[in-house]
């Protein structure tokens, strides 16, 4: 008789899967737990960019690495290459994949349609308190911003880049819709990093003040508007990207 249970992560990607069996309980849970272990560890790397468009992946190299065997390190790779972040060629390997500015494009516009509904729902209805936690994160990531010699700086200013876009959803009591939202942009969130070390970077505190007040007394045109402009700089941050590592980008 076959078990299965799952335990969601904080990502929406399942943290361990329980998958027991009477006779081999212990090994499939085992297995299965080394797998997800292993995509987790490889896409984090990927989208941080530690890994780099090209880079290859050896999966017994990594297997070792993570000390877990080489089966559930290849079921990774397989995942990773479903969501487009690794690219397996039987003749030349296994690479990570390049950014793919098509599917980044998809991926931002999505986003952009149910983050815009979540604020309108929020619209003119924040509580003071509400709208003084959105003024503290802006200023928290000013500061971090300012200090460069602030440790996790960059990983820091992702968290609370993040954290500004993910109180819409904590509010309106759908944080969940921004976890997996958060987990489906594969190819956008790979550009973060670039945007962190270029002129865009500095927009960011502007934009978020833009979105807070658009929330607090603006129509939903506002809001739409003040959402967009922000959320399609990115493209600003790939075309400098792009001018120094065009190897990095496809447009398929």
């Amino acid at each position: 008789m076959l078990l299965t249970a799952v335990r969601p992560s904080g990502n929406m990607v399942p943290e361990l899967i329980y998958h027991f069996d009477t006779l081999k309980g212990e090994k499939i849970m085992s297995s299965l737990s080394a797998r997800e272990t292993a995509y987790q560890t490889i896409r984090s790397r990927i989208i941080t960019m530690e890994l780099k468009p090209g880079d290859p992946l050896n999966d017994r190299e990594l297997a070792e690495e993570l000390g877990i065997s080489r089966t559930p390190m290849r079921e990774a790779l397989l995942m990773l290459n479903i969501a487009r972040m690794v690219d397996i060629k039987p003749q030349s390997g296994t690479h990570v994949a390049p950014i793919n500015l098509k599917l980044m494009e998809m991926e931002q516009f999505s986003r952009y349609a149910l983050e815009k509904e979540v604020l309108n729902r929020l619209r003119g209805k924040l509580t003071e308190q509400q709208i003084a936690d959105y003024r503290r994160c802006i200023d928290d990531y000013r500061a971090l911003e300012a200090d460069l010699g602030q440790p996790r700086r960059t990983a820091r200013m992702l968290e609370l880049d993040n954290a500004f876009h993910r109180r819409a959803f904590e509010i309106c009591g759908i944080e969940d819709h921004y976890n997996y939202m958060l987990s489906k942009l594969q190819h956008v969130e790979r550009i973060r990093k670039f945007s962190l070390q270029t002129e865009e970077n500095k927009s960011v505190c502007g934009a978020h003040t833009r979105i807070l007040e658009a929330l607090i007394s603006g129509s939903p045109e506002d809001v739409g508007e003040a959402l967009q402009s922000h959320l399609t700089r990115y493209k600003l941050s790939v075309e400098q990207a792009r001018s120094v590592h065009p190897e990095y980008f496809i447009d398929e």
